[in-house]
């Protein structure tokens, strides 16, 4: 399963907020991918693709997420390969439960798929899942772990705060049972830009800060290389822009081409 990145902390990406937190705006991105590295040796020749990612709900009722990434990667050997991982998930308000579902298709067949839902008793308490596939599988995340949503409102709060470094535990279901310590580094604060014409005049004057994000095995030790990273350019309101995908071996580049602002629903 191609794993998300983005929101869900990049896009990863809902929760009971506390009145100085972040407010997410609801809206469809899509965007163009393209290769930005190749590393000598690699044996894929180059990657093309498109991405589309929506947000929806309210702190009250929970939001929703629909996520989709579709690469054509053409190998040294065998040729061309078209990978098409689709995720939907709802996080409920309080930050407290995830459900999710993941497919992926390898040239148009099903190649895996798992129903995943976790909840926590408390935001201190750990984390109780279960996987269902062909069979089930239960599993516990410790009590730290936040879900997609829950951190990237955090990220932006941290922001907001001037903070300019982060590290926390994430559970986003791309490592099915596992949570990821994801250690994020925060730039200096500037205008939003690489939006879409139709919605620069709109979003103009939005703040937006420069992340980047590593991703590690929970228990990583300290000479452990990331299991992959992100970059992005943050708005105050969630949207992203200018984003790079890094798989270690090549990274891609990701314009943002389109935006749709939807309503975002507000609490009663």
């Amino acid at each position: 399963m191609n794993r998300l990145v983005l929101s869900s902390a990049c896009f990863f990406v809902l929760l009971s907020l506390p009145a100085s937190a972040a407010t997410l705006q609801a809206h469809r991105a899509y965007y163009d991918l393209e290769v930005k590295r190749m590393d000598p040796g690699n044996t894929i020749s180059t990657v093309t693709g498109k991405l589309a990612y929506e947000i929806s709900g309210s702190p009250c009722e929970g939001y929703a997420i629909n996520y989709r990434i579709a690469n054509r990667i053409v190998y040294s050997e065998g040729g061309p390969q078209v990978i098409d991982s689709q995720m939907t998930s709802w996080e409920s308000g309080d930050g407290l439960e995830l459900d999710l579902t993941q497919k992926q298709y390898v040239d148009s067949k099903i190649n895996s798929e798992s129903r995943i839902k976790v909840k926590k008793d408390s935001a201190s308490a750990p984390g109780k899942g279960l996987i269902t596939t062909t069979g089930s599988k239960e599993f516990e995340i410790s009590p730290s772990s936040v879900f997609p949503t829950q951190y990237q409102a955090n990220l932006i709060d941290a922001a907001m705060k001037g903070q300019s470094r982060d590290i926390s535990t994430v559970y986003e279901g791309s490592e099915e049972e596992k949570s990821m310590r994801a250690i994020s580094f925060i730039g200096a604060k500037r205008l939003a830009a690489g939006l879409p014409e139709k919605s620069a005049a709109e979003l103009a004057g939005m703040a937006a800060w420069p992340v980047s994000i590593s991703y590690y095995a929970e228990k990583a030790q300290d000479d452990e290389q990331p299991l992959y990273q992100a970059s992005f350019l943050m708005l105050e309101n969630g949207i992203s822009t200018d984003l790079t995908l890094d798989y270690g071996t090549y990274a891609l580049s990701g314009k943002l081409t389109k935006l749709e602002l939807l309503k975002s629903d507000s609490c009663p």
